[in-house]
């Protein structure tokens, strides 16, 4: 009988555990493969079509005989998520440039792979060069040249990952993010802490592979804890990581759920612009279920004034807040240039007693927000 491997080898904590708990977080390549067989399916399928089999040279054949470098059967090695591993077959990006490397494997151009050798275990994980093998193995190539250093415990590993984070660009932002929710040691444990929670209150996923229509994709988890570290998150001013539950973003993301229903992904750069516009407006706008709504009737109207305007990707190039380091005033601004724009003439006719006014943004208004987001005082000409 099979004894089933153990899911986590590692102390971690348990919202790490529950952001992982769909998929493996422990595997052997030839496994993975198998779990993600998409690549490896394209793969064999364009192999199918060539017209000459092509013959790969063995590692030994191109290497200097004096220099030979130690080769690993990667057969025997395992990538282990929670010690700071990737997988490489999650990352959208990396998946094309893996198919490539398999399509044009050649020795004399593959780097060696990086292998932690864990005494205690007896085992081999490998900790740079998970694509390479992936590339490898497609091809039946088991034996790469490799470089093995020894490692004490998970904690010296994960310590390795983030001396890599520092120095590695190619690592991305959602890995840093999960090695930091595993770590209640590591000094951006707490934001990673408040990102979790957030998204678990805003009903969003933070990685492709979690996405759906009840949990649409956030793309750019850096931007996203930028928002929820600044004042336009809606928490209180002097709130610290460990405490920020960003309310102003939650709402942002109701009012986009509910304008664009079976919205698959929220960009990062609309949800800046949109929970800046919130910040600046909460005390122009009615409170509770009449401010959400007022918002929602916003940000449709602004849907329909534009057949561009009807995909929310479109809206950072058409209304123009492009600029990445600027998503949240320039953001602002336009947003409160198209709400004078669809609510011209909202205040005009009729009116019911007790009826809310729409808000009339200034010019100086607008120019104050594209300089720096603050909330505007409360105006009493706009419920007499």
């Amino acid at each position: 009988m099979k004894v089933a491997k153990k899911q986590y080898t590692s102390e971690v904590t348990e919202q790490y555990k529950e952001q992982t708990n769909d998929r493996k977080i422990r595997y052997g390549i030839k496994e993975n493969l198998e779990d993600y067989p998409e690549i490896y399916d394209e793969f064999k399928d364009w192999r199918s079509k060539q017209k000459v089999t092509k013959i790969i040279p063995s590692f030994k054949s191109v290497m200097h005989e004096e220099y030979l470098f130690p080769l690993f059967d990667i057969r025997n090695a395992e990538i282990r998520e929670d010690w700071g591993q990737r997988n490489a077959l999650l990352e959208e990006g990396r998946k094309a440039k893996i198919l490539s490397m398999a399509k044009n494997f050649d020795p004399k151009l593959f780097e060696p792979i990086s292998i932690d050798y864990v005494p205690s275990e007896d085992c081999y994980i490998i900790r740079d060069g998970g694509g390479r093998s992936h590339a490898a193995i497609m091809n039946g190539i088991h034996l790469v040249p490799a470089m093995i250093r020894e490692i004490a415990s998970a904690e010296e590993s994960r310590r390795l990952f983030m001396t890599q984070d520092k120095n590695s660009a190619a690592i991305s932002k959602y890995d840093k993010f999960l090695q930091d929710l595993a770590n209640s040691n590591s000094a951006r444990h707490k934001k990673a802490l408040d990102t979790f929670a957030l998204s678990k209150s805003a009903g969003i996923s933070l990685h492709n592979s979690h996405s759906s229509v009840e949990n649409p994709l956030i793309e750019g988890l850096g931007i996203l804890q930028k928002i929820l570290g600044n004042d336009i998150s809606g928490d209180t001013k002097g709130t610290k990581w460990g405490s920020r539950s960003g309310p102003n973003i939650v709402k942002a993301i109701d009012v986009i759920k509910e304008s664009f229903p079976g919205i698959q992904e929220i960009p990062v750069s609309t949800l800046f612009a949109l929970t800046a516009f919130i910040h600046a407006s909460q005390n122009r706008l009615p409170s509770g279920k009449s401010g959400h709504d007022r918002l929602v009737e916003f940000v449709n109207r602004v849907k329909n004034s534009d057949e561009n305007l009807s995909d929310l990707n479109n809206w950072v190039s058409v209304l123009k807040y492009d600029s990445s380091n600027n998503y949240g005033t320039y953001g602002a601004a336009a947003l409160m240039r198209k709400w004078n724009e669809v609510f011209k003439t909202a205040n005009k006719g009729r009116k019911s007693k007790g009826f809310y006014k729409f808000v009339v943004w200034e010019d100086i208004e607008i120019d104050l927000v594209s300089r720096a987001v603050i909330p505007f005082a409360r105006d009493e000409s706009l419920f007499k």
